[in-house]
């Protein structure tokens, strides 16, 4: 009896590992990118997440590599306010002094929300 419950549990748990390596993070993950733009009336950049998935997204934070002339690039880290949708774009804005330049943007993390149903054409 304590085989076979130990070779149901090795079994479960196998499963489980299988379940964790399918999880759609990583293909979500791979669906995003970021645009942005330095905007030129203020200290700040501009842009969109775009969501090429087919999940809802949110609690996105962004990375944003910056540096000052002379000096090493330092990370910062900002977030996107609302929810990115499935096959969609949203909107930021992180304020950035004028003194520093603008290496890159990247999505430092995210949460599935839901997955969402694909579009239907009449």
């Amino acid at each position: 009896m304590a085989r076979f419950v130990g070779a149901a549990v090795l079994t479960l748990l196998g499963l489980v590992g299988i379940a964790a390596a399918q999880a759609p993070d990583a293909a979500v993950a791979e669906a995003l990118h970021v645009q942005w733009e330095r905007m030129a009336e203020r200290a700040a950049i501009e842009g969109y997440v775009y969501n090429d998935s087919d999940y809802r997204i949110g609690l996105v934070r962004l990375r944003v590599a910056t540096r000052q002339e002379g000096q090493a690039p330092t990370d910062s880290l900002a977030w996107v306010y609302g929810n990115v949708p499935a096959r969609g774009r949203w909107y930021f804005r992180v304020s950035v002094p004028r003194t520093r330049e603008v290496l890159g943007v990247t999505i430092e993390s995210f949460s599935l929300i839901a997955r969402d149903a694909p579009a239907q054409s009449p």
